[in-house]
């Protein structure tokens, strides 16, 4: 992949974080988007997302790697993969 394409997809997958960023205080909600409804466990997919593609192009993850640790359990009870090492 592209830098070009990699950094795109960053700034695409920040727009939709920032509008369903409520999800994360009210993980119950349902948020629509673009045609999508979104649920907590996307929101979690999606900062999975985010940090792989973060990390592909050098931005610092640390502070995505730390909040992977402290809430492994609640990736796990959403069925997501949390060691994206």
């Amino acid at each position: 992949m592209s830098t070009t394409w990699r950094t795109e997809q960053l700034r695409r997958l920040n727009q939709t974080m920032k509008a369903i960023e409520i999800l994360a205080e009210y993980p119950d909600l349902t948020v629509i988007y673009q045609g999508k409804a979104w649920g907590y466990r996307d929101l979690l997919e999606l900062s999975v997302r985010i940090f792989r593609l973060a990390r592909q192009e050098g931005f610092d993850v640390h502070a995505f790697e730390l909040w992977f640790a402290k809430d492994a359990e609640l990736f796990a009870h959403y069925g997501l993969e949390w060691r994206v090492g």
